[in-house]
């Protein structure tokens, strides 16, 4: 895929982190990813995107209770103001993990369901769950990984 233009990435971002938050809040943070000043308000935000500012503020709080995005002030200012604070990956790497337990038990349901099965009939469940297994045991040490690298990089 080869975006055209900023309006692109923020709907493509909206569509890839909206698989799990609303498509509103990947806007926002695909622009606080992208905006100069890295700091805006929530009418920045607001007008940037073609959005109200209640919905700008209620995805804000969803993105800061994930810890992707923070809110501060300035003296003097009484706007807030939003930004992607350092260490945010780190963040959304571990809520990806916590994500991961609701389907591995589902999938351990889908298995009990189908135990009496025919052995081809009992494998796409199990494929599905032997997937959600894998990504439960190994994503703390790929974030790890991840994370380590990032600090040699810095």
């Amino acid at each position: 895929m080869i975006l055209k233009d900023e309006d692109e990435f923020l709907e493509a971002m909206a569509r890839t982190l909206g698989a799990g938050m609303p498509p509103m809040a990947g806007r926002i943070w695909a622009y606080l990813a992208i905006c100069d000043p890295p700091e805006q308000t929530a009418a920045q935000i607001a007008e940037r995107l073609r959005a109200s500012r209640g919905s700008v503020s209620g995805m804000a709080r969803l993105l800061e209770h994930v810890g992707l995005i923070r809110r501060g002030t300035h003296s003097g200012d009484r706007r807030e103001y939003f930004s992607i604070p350092p260490g945010s990956i780190a963040a959304l790497l571990r809520s990806e993990q916590r994500r991961l337990s609701p389907w591995l038990a589902l999938s351990v349901e889908g298995l009990e369901l189908v135990r009496d099965q025919p052995v081809e009939h009992r494998e796409r469940m199990q494929e599905f769950h032997d997937l959600y297994a894998f990504f439960q045991r190994e994503m703390p040490a790929i974030t790890d990984d991840f994370l380590a690298a990032r600090k040699g990089i810095s």
